[in-house]
C-alpha cells in the first residue's frame, strides 16, 4: 500500500496513525507545517517518505502533489494524520476498485479514501482553487457524481479526531472563518453554474484563504 498524508500540525496524531498501519506500506508525508519535525515511530512495515515545505499547500494541492507524485498507481490511497486504522482497514482499501470513490461509511467519510485510476482519468484532479481546508472533498465527490464516477461507501474501521488541526490552533480556527466562508461561496458557484471544470491555483486565493 502506498499513502499520501498531508500534516500541518498534531504530530503525535500522525505517529498514532502511522503506528496503526498493520500492512507493508510506503507512506508519503507533505509535511505543510513549515517546520522540519524529527519523527521516530516504531512500525517495522512503514517506509516513509518526508517531503518538507516552507509553507501549507493545503489540502486540495497536498492531495494533487500526491497523486502527480506517484503516476503510475492504480489507485491513491489518501488519508488524515488525525486518522488511524483499526485492524483490517489498511487492506481493506488497498483492495479498492480503480473505477471508484472509497470512502468509509461512517461520519466523516473522507478521513480516508481511495481515489481510483479511472475516476481521475474521468474528471481530473482536486480543485486547488480552494484553500487550504474544508470544501474540497465535497467538491470532488460533487463533480464526480455528476459525471457518473461509482462512489463506494465500505464499513471500513477507521478512528478518526474530527478537525484535530483547528481544534488545537486558535490561529488556524481564527483563519478558517475566513477560508470557510470563501470555500463555500466558491463551491456554491460551481454548483449553480454546473461548473465540472477541475479548476486551477490562484495566488489570490492562496493569499486571501492562507493559514500561514
Amino acid at each position: 500500500m502506498k499513502l499520501i498524508v498531508p500534516v500541518i500540525n498534531r504530530f503525535d496524531l500522525l505517529r498514532r496513525m502511522l503506528e496503526s498501519i498493520d500492512i507493508e506500506a510506503t507512506v508519503y508525508i507533505i509535511n505543510n507545517s513549515g517546520r522540519a519535525w524529527p519523527l521516530k515511530i516504531i512500525n517495522p512495515k512503514v517506509t516513509i517518505w518526508w517531503i518538507d515545505l516552507p509553507h501549507n499547500l493545503g489540502c486540495s494541492t497536498s492531495w494533487n502533489l500526491g497523486i502527480k507524485m506517484l503516476p503510475f498507481e492504480e489507485k491513491w490511497i489518501i488519508t488524515s494524520a488525525d486518522a488511524y486504522f483499526l485492524p483490517g482497514a489498511c487492506q481493506m482499501f488497498a483492495d479498492a476498485a480503480d473505477d471508484a470513490i472509497t470512502l468509509c461509511d461512517t461520519f466523516p467519510h473522507w478521513q480516508t479514501v481511495a481515489i481510483g485510476q479511472k475516476v481521475v482519468e474521468k474528471i481530473g484532479l482536486f480543485d486547488e482553487g480552494i484553500h487550504p481546508a474544508y470544501f474540497d472533498d465535497t467538491e470532488y465527490e460533487w463533480r464526480a457524481r455528476q459525471m457518473g464516477v461509482r462512489i463506494d461507501y465500505l464499513p471500513i474501521p477507521i478512528g478518526h479526531d474530527n478537525s484535530a488541526t483547528i481544534n488545537s490552533d486558535s490561529n488556524y480556527a481564527n483563519r478558517n472563518q475566513v477560508s470557510f466562508r470563501n470555500n463555500k461561496a466558491y463551491f456554491d458557484k460551481k454548483v449553480s453554474e454546473n461548473n465540472l471544470d477541475q479548476g486551477v491555483w490562484s495566488l489570490a486565493t492562496r493569499r486571501a484563504n492562507s493559514w500561514d
